[in-house]
């Protein structure tokens, strides 16, 4: 268990995720600010709905602090509001990330503390995260201190601590996992005291929350309303994803369901209560609950797709401007499919996957003819058992159910069995079913049909 421990605290974790939540954060922040900029004087100004005077006692008893209470001062009041944006913009920006949030956190917190009486509940969790957080490098990407880091050609507190363990690895470290806990718990309990009430147990509570005008849409609370299936449906899914989510955090596969049915909660909030500043708080917690390397491979997921959709964008345009197809795509195939060109269901297919290749990235190559094997190095008995493709840019050489991956993910018309695939080779199952299935292709060997029809002395079976 301790060695475990070092070895995680050899370099910081989620550091995309920290600085990533501290953009949204900061956003956020920034929203509250604008929006109520013009009611400034009346919602926390010290002529405000809730007095100066009245404020201060309520500190002195809560043992709170803010801020606005050192003076009754309008100037004053502007001076610390104007300045709470401006530590907001470059907190958001990842100016001097250390000072910054601290200065911050003060600011936010002071904010809060002046009137607590118009925040939804995502103030609350802002706080406890900001306060975690100054204790983690939140300032590694997508920040000014990282750019002028790059600048100086150093890469600063995230190549120097790769190596060796270090109070602010095991700092940051630790905030990162407070911040996860926290935010569990929060569901957890929450759920918990939703399984505990009577009409959430009856799955009534819907209907009651949505008879709230400040709190509900008059299009969305009809509809939800006038089906009861969709009332109990969604009381018990809001009870059962909060409960669940801690648990499914455990396993790297149920974590994506966990997330997704939590921000899909929080969506459904944002659309028919309009809770947006809650809503948008809610679900850019998770931003830290990915890792690094998960980050960089959606990162590379985008970039595919992007120059996927930009390659069929341009392919349909030089359609349009009746453009040479027969040389054009050529140019940018990536990606040769060797195939069974004995094989009639393998020629079906092929046949298939030419016309739904719009994006003009493949080239399929029956290995059967000429000098192909000799030409590309290839093993004719491997080939025999499964098709096998050749990526370009990387010399990449895949066979089975990998090729079947490759070839979906260029055809846009199989993208959404990608996932589906992809599953299937994590679980141990993809290139098992691939292989029963070319197990069981029959093969008709060229150059044994004549003006009679096709003579076939023995059916020819792949066996693996």
């Amino acid at each position: 268990m301790f060695d475990c421990l070092i070895r995680w605290n050899q370099k910081k974790q989620m550091l995309i995720g920290a600085s990533l939540i501290r953009i949204a954060f900061g956003c956020i922040i920034l929203y509250m600010y604008c929006m109520q900029y013009q009611q400034r004087h009346i919602l926390w100004g010290p002529n405000g709905i809730i007095d100066f005077p009245d404020f201060v006692k309520e500190t002195f008893y809560t043992g709170s602090f803010s801020l606005y209470q050192l003076s009754s001062s309008s100037l004053y009041f502007e001076v610390i509001f104007h300045l709470g944006i401006l530590i907001a913009l470059l907190f958001t920006l990842g100016y001097r990330g250390r000072i910054i949030s601290i200065l911050n956190f003060v600011f936010v917190w002071s904010l809060f503390a002046r009137n607590g009486i118009i925040s939804d509940g995502g103030d609350n969790i802002i706080r406890i995260l900001l306060l975690y957080l100054l204790f983690a490098d939140t300032t590694s990407h997508f920040s000014v201190d990282a750019y002028y880091r790059r600048r100086r050609g150093n890469k600063g507190v995230v190549t120097k601590s790769t190596h060796e363990i270090s109070l602010r690895n095991l700092l940051h470290n630790l905030a990162v996992l407070a911040c996860v806990v926290q935010v569990s718990l929060l569901y957890l309990t929450s759920g918990l005291h939703k399984a505990m009430g009577d009409l959430w147990q009856k799955g009534t509570a819907l209907y009651y929350i949505l008879q709230v005008d400040e709190y509900s849409h008059p299009f969305f609370r009809e509809i939800i309303t006038s089906s009861e299936t969709l009332l109990v449906v969604g009381a018990y899914f809001a009870v059962l994803v909060q409960i669940a989510f801690p648990f499914l955090l455990f396993n790297r596969y149920t974590k994506y369901l966990a997330m997704a049915g939590v921000i899909g909660m929080h969506f459904g909030i944002f659309v028919v209560m309009g809770l947006f500043s809650f809503s948008f708080t809610m679900i850019a917690n998770h931003l830290l609950f990915l890792k690094d390397s998960e980050y960089r491979r959606l990162k590379e997921f985008f970039v595919i797709m992007g120059n996927r959709i930009t390659g069929l964008v341009n392919n349909l345009i030089r359609k349009w401007k009746g453009s040479s197809s027969s040389v054009e795509p050529q140019s940018i195939r990536t990606v040769l499919v060797f195939y069974d060109g004995w094989c009639p269901f393998c020629i079906s297919s092929i046949e298939r996957f030419k016309k739904w290749d719009a994006l003009g990235r493949l080239e399929f190559v029956s290995f059967r003819d000429g000098t192909v094997t000799q030409d590309y190095g290839l093993d004719i008995k491997k080939l025999e058992v499964r098709i096998h493709s050749l990526d370009i840019r990387y010399d990449k050489l895949e066979d089975g159910i990998d090729t079947m991956i490759k070839i979906s993910r260029n055809i846009p018309l199989l993208w959404v069995f990608v996932p589906f695939l992809c599953l299937s080779v994590k679980i141990g199952l993809g290139q098992k079913i691939y292989d029963w299935i070319a197990s069981r292709r029959t093969i008709i060997p060229a150059g044994n049909c004549n003006d009679k029809g096709c003579l076939l002395p023995t059916v020819v079976k792949k066996v693996d």
